[in-house]
């Protein structure tokens, strides 16, 4: 029985390509051996068929060459198109996730207790704002991200890369827009932020280590998560016309609700003041 019979799982475009050409190689070899079986009466003992295969793998000639060149060039098109298609289903999470990336460890170092973040908060945070914004709102969000990548990527080709998206302005609009809003569910600072440290803490995978399994994602961390998802727009409102950007965009009242929200994560951010006792 075909194993990749009905009753598996979808093998996906790429594992379902190197099926085909699988197949394909196992044909021909099984075409050579029948041929090479008619040679000798119909049959091949074990020294004749170890020959057989032998020269069947050294084979060189135009027509094995075109078949490796064809079936490798697939491959790249497959490859391609997965990348394509990975990209275009998720450029929201990417957009929201590019502001605090710096705050991760690289891929084989452990996280630094009090100078960056462990990549376990990633499924509570996305999870948080997905909450916040609401299933109407998150689609609008997600449609606007996959259509900046569609024209980004029709434009760029095979020269596309995700810096093209972080750095076009429409994407800043769009990071913007969204923390404005994220912006006006903290005006209860302090109960916005023990919410959104439940929902990041609760769907925290463990660690795969034991610095890992030791880091504790607590206030700190989550001002210093704050401090980097916001640090951009903070950055356009302290700009010489970015006051005035922002005002004519979102309103007058969007200004004090981020001047509110700033005094409040600078408060959560400075270090509480260590207490003296007498000896």
């Amino acid at each position: 029985m075909d194993r990749f019979d009905d009753g598996y799982p979808e093998l996906g475009p790429g594992p379902t390509r190197l099926k085909a050409l699988t197949q394909i190689v196992l044909d021909r070899i099984a075409e050579h051996l029948q041929g090479e079986a008619a040679k000798h009466g119909g049959m091949l003992d074990a020294a004749q068929l170890r020959t057989a295969i032998e020269t069947f793998r050294n084979n060189t000639e135009s027509d094995a060459r075109e078949f490796y060149r064809t079936g490798w060039n697939e491959c790249l098109s497959v490859i391609d198109e997965v990348r394509r298609e990975s990209s275009r289903r998720m450029p929201f999470e990417r957009l929201m996730v590019n502001p605090v990336a710096h705050l991760f460890p690289a891929a084989d170092q452990p996280v630094v207790p009090g100078e960056g973040l462990s990549r376990r908060i990633l499924p509570g945070y996305l999870s948080a704002l997905y909450q916040i914004l609401g299933p109407v709102l998150l689609n609008q969000y997600q449609s606007r991200c996959r259509e900046l990548v569609r024209i980004i990527q029709t434009a760029r080709g095979n020269d596309f890369d995700w810096s093209d998206i972080y750095e076009d302005p429409t994407s800043t609009v769009i990071v913007n827009d969204i923390l404005v809003h994220l912006s006006k569910h903290f005006a209860n600072f302090a109960k916005r932020r023990a919410w959104m440290m439940g929902v990041i803490v609760s769907q925290m995978p463990l660690g795969e280590n034991e610095t890992e399994r030791g880091w504790v994602f607590g206030d700190s961390e989550f001002a210093m998560l704050m401090q980097a998802l916001f640090r951009s727009l903070r950055v356009q409102l302290a700009a010489p016309t970015g006051r005035e950007r922002v005002r004519d965009r979102y309103g007058p009242v969007v200004l004090e609700i981020l001047d509110d929200f700033f005094a409040d994560l600078d408060a959560a951010t400075r270090p509480s003041p260590v207490r003296r006792t007498a000896p």
